[in-house]
């Protein structure tokens, strides 16, 4: 069905999630911790600007490669969960956990060293909510794929109408959650959550979904240095790995948890 022998397809879902844990770990560390230190000229005078500079471009395109991960993923985990509503309400629940700590580590402009949270909070009111954190890009995602399946399906089984008509609503409904994606500023805007979308419209197309994917998120920013990730899904063998039962909600959790000890890593560092 996806036109790769069995032979090559070696990496699982699991190792997918980790590989996308680890880089995002690495690109936040770098955006929530050297960057306001470079900002407020705190690195050692013996290490050039252009140095810093340099580093920070190459951990930050490292960085890059998470995203991608985690929306194919997120296709995945839609077309196998037993419950869809959980899995929204799952998304929505740790994105409003994940908000202040995301908007605070890397949206805050006064007091960004200052270990008390709520002060530091109060202090930046006028900047931090003008962002959304990806857990809400990966909400209006997967509601928009919910949508167009919901649409292909009634177009197919209830309405003796033009099959392309049912394309025509599905993109509608993709504008609209590009609409929501930029208006609250979710990260990675509207183009994350196109590319949700052609994961999963392209989800047969193997690999023309990869490079479709490709293609489309490079037109944001630096997002071009994020194809070893697309070259690592080309090997996904289309399983889950091993059960983790509700241990599943670890690699949730580790999002608001690993922006919030970051956060304290930079007070404690530079405090």
């Amino acid at each position: 069905m996806y036109g790769i022998s069995d032979g090559i397809k070696k990496i699982n879902g699991n190792t997918l999630k980790v590989i996308a844990c680890i880089t995002m770990l690495l690109d936040h560390l770098t955006a929530g911790i050297m960057l306001p230190a470079v900002r407020a000229g705190l690195y050692p005078d013996s290490i050039s600007f252009e140095t810093v500079k340099l580093i920070y471009k190459i951990l930050r395109g490292i960085g890059r490669n998470s995203f991608p991960i985690f929306c194919f993923l997120l296709v995945e985990g839609f077309i196998h969960t037993k419950n869809r509503l959980r899995y929204a309400l799952s998304l929505l629940l740790f994105g409003l956990i994940s908000e202040p700590f995301f908007d605070i580590l890397f949206y805050a402009k006064n007091d960004v060293f200052n270990i008390n949270f709520i002060e530091c909070f109060g202090a930046n009111l006028d900047f931090i909510w003008d962002k959304c954190n990806v857990y809400f890009t990966l909400l209006i995602g997967l509601l928009v794929i919910w949508a167009t399946e919901y649409i292909m399906e009634m177009f197919s089984k209830k309405f003796p109408l033009p099959f392309w008509a049912s394309y025509i609503l599905s993109a509608i409904v993709l504008g609209l959650g590009i609409l929501v994606g930029e208006l609250i500023h979710s990260d990675y805007h509207g183009f994350g959550v196109a590319l949700i979308f052609i994961f999963y419209i392209l989800r047969y197309q193997y690999p023309l979904n990869i490079i479709a994917g490709y293609i489309e998120l490079s037109f944001l920013g630096t997002e071009y240095y994020a194809l070893p990730s697309f070259a690592l899904l080309y090997f996904y063998n289309h399983k889950r790995g091993r059960n983790l039962g509700n241990l599943k909600y670890l690699f949730y959790a580790f999002y608001p948890v690993h922006i919030f000890l970051i956060y304290i890593a930079r007070c404690l560092i530079f405090g």
